[in-house]
């Protein structure tokens, strides 16, 4: 059965916002297809089309995320979801010499139970496939006006190279106040750890959309009596964490506690977190487990 395009795009778009946020992770998305005049013009400028190349774009989706730290760890998530096209693939290497604007653009398959309809006329034209762009908050508007403004319109700057490098320079005092905002948060997430706020501390450590539930009693007794068992949830890895939430599926709500006992079980592994730990969530992690 073959489904309109718009619902295949929206239905992939129902699946990354549920993975997402089975991690917890803070982003934003948006998504569209194109629609019949940027369609048709795109296809008519270019005559490879159909014969050298097809066309993946067709429905766009981009991720928004609030870290830069997250854009891998959402990369290698979405890859256990969709089939990526890794040789179509367009991220932008970094190094210590030249700057740049990154992209960080993917192509996934469309997968075969969510086949969409094409007029015959394009059909040959149009791989059945997905462009996925995955930015950062703060570059977002950046590109966003480049593309509208530069991008489109690229014999507009021509006669400016110093004011378009000027251009480029405010995307790379984004970059390095993304890095910045992580560095701070780092360091209040310390300072908690510091005055033994826990709950602050894991707040500010992991950075993910928690639900709004204090940390209970009994942990905060555990960890009052003994400091160095809260450095070590302190010094859990955050991408690790993120990862091991969507490989081992956790489907509880995120939020202070759950992290705690989630963490416990496959990385701290601390009798005394383990006994005032919901015995059903343990059952279900060492299933899953298993499964892995």
């Amino acid at each position: 059965m073959k489904y309109p395009v718009e619902v295949v795009s929206q239905e992939i778009q129902t699946q990354l916002v549920e993975t997402l946020n089975q991690m917890g992770i803070m982003y934003r998305i948006f998504g569209r297809v194109k629609d019949h005049v940027s369609l048709k013009y795109k296809l008519e400028r270019d005559t490879e089309y159909g014969v050298t190349k097809y066309l993946q774009d067709l429905i766009g989706i981009r991720i928004v995320l609030y870290f830069a730290d997250d854009i891998k760890i959402v990369h290698e998530v979405i890859g256990r979801v969709f089939e990526e096209r890794e040789k179509d693939q367009s991220i932008d290497s970094m190094n210590e010499t030249t700057f740049k604007p990154v992209r960080y653009n993917l192509v996934y398959d469309v997968p075969p139970e969510k086949d969409y309809e094409l007029s015959p006329e394009i059909a040959h034209k149009v791989d059945k496939t997905f462009e996925l762009q995955i930015r950062t908050v703060l570059s977002e508007g950046w590109h966003e006006v480049e593309h509208d403004l530069r991008f489109k319109y690229q014999d507009d700057w021509t006669p400016f190279p110093i004011e378009s490098r000027m251009f480029n320079g405010v995307y790379a005092s984004l970059e390095t106040n993304e890095w910045t905002m992580i560095k701070i948060l780092e360091e209040i997430a310390y300072g908690h750890y510091k005055r033994k706020n826990w709950e602050a501390m894991i707040r500010q450590k992991f950075r993910l959309r928690l639900a709004k539930v204090n940390l209970k009693r009994e942990i905060i007794d555990i960890f009052d009596g003994d400091n160095e068992l809260a450095k070590k949830f302190y010094r859990i890895d955050r991408t690790k964490m993120i990862s091991l939430f969507n490989k081992m599926q956790f489907d509880y709500p995120i939020t202070v506690n759950n992290i705690i006992y989630f963490a416990n079980v496959f990385i701290v592994k601390d009798v005394s977190i383990t006994e005032i730990t919901p015995q059903v969530l343990i059952d279900e992690c060492l299933e899953k487990l298993e499964r892995v």
